[in-house]
């Protein structure tokens, strides 16, 4: 199928190659969003906190990588049915221009059009990996089922442990700082992937449980803090 871009002035777009899709297909997933509603909330005279009404998240942006070839099936940003109360800047790299139809340089989808692209790849038997995909398709509103999840963030997990975050992994695990200004999800995407390659290739050798047990100690030692940054995650 074709669809148009909500940017001004563009032409009818694919939403990706559909013969490249198929069961069992591995897909890095990631996406970015922007809060259109922001917490409410009142102190009491014991200073605790009542949150009144809650933070509301909208989708603003997917990547799919085909881990085969590592390039992107699709990148698209989407624009909110809500008009955005924060763009969330320094988490998602999301800013004002990016979800303006009249100045945005990128592909620009509405929010429906991404819930069927991400539904035609469910709908195909590809499996999502990435790092903590349970809130994003919770926010996206799709059920999908454990068996086409492959997540990050439970593989490189230890019972009744603290969740290791992206950077963190990608820091110890990859070598690098990833995200020292702002989120990319075609970066954290590929990252995801990378780290499940490595994953795989522990527990082929042996050496997964140790590798891990040896991520824990080191987070533990340092309070969790990056190699060269003073900044907890």
């Amino acid at each position: 199928m074709n669809v148009r871009s909500l940017a001004q002035n563009s032409p009818p777009i694919k939403p990706f190659d559909t013969k490249s899709i198929s069961k069992g297909k591995l897909v890095a997933f990631d996406a970015e969003f922007v809060s259109v509603q922001e917490e409410d909330s009142i102190l009491t005279g014991d200073g605790s906190k009542i949150v009144i009404r809650d933070t509301r998240y909208a989708l603003a942006r997917i990547s799919v990588i085909d881990c085969e070839t590592r390039e992107p099936i699709l990148d698209d940003y989407v624009l909110p049915r809500e008009p955005v109360a924060d763009y969330l800047t320094r988490f998602s790299g999301i800013v004002a221009q990016d979800l303006d139809p009249a100045r945005t340089t990128h592909n620009l989808i509405s929010t429906r059009c991404a819930y069927l692209k991400l539904r035609y790849l469910l709908e195909q038997g590809v499996l999502f990996l990435g790092h903590g995909l349970r809130k994003d398709f919770a926010i996206v509103n799709l059920a999908v089922p454990p068996t086409q999840i492959l997540d990050t963030v439970e593989i490189f997990h230890q019972p009744k442990q603290r969740y290791i975050s992206l950077r963190f992994l990608a820091n110890h695990v990859l070598g690098r700082d990833m995200q020292q200004d702002i989120h990319d999800s075609v970066e954290d995407a590929m990252a995801a992937f990378e780290l499940y390659d490595i994953a795989v290739q522990w527990k082929k050798a042996g050496e997964f449980d140790r590798k891990l047990q040896e991520l824990y100690m080191l987070g533990n030692s340092t309070e969790w803090k990056l190699r060269g940054n003073v900044a907890k995650n």
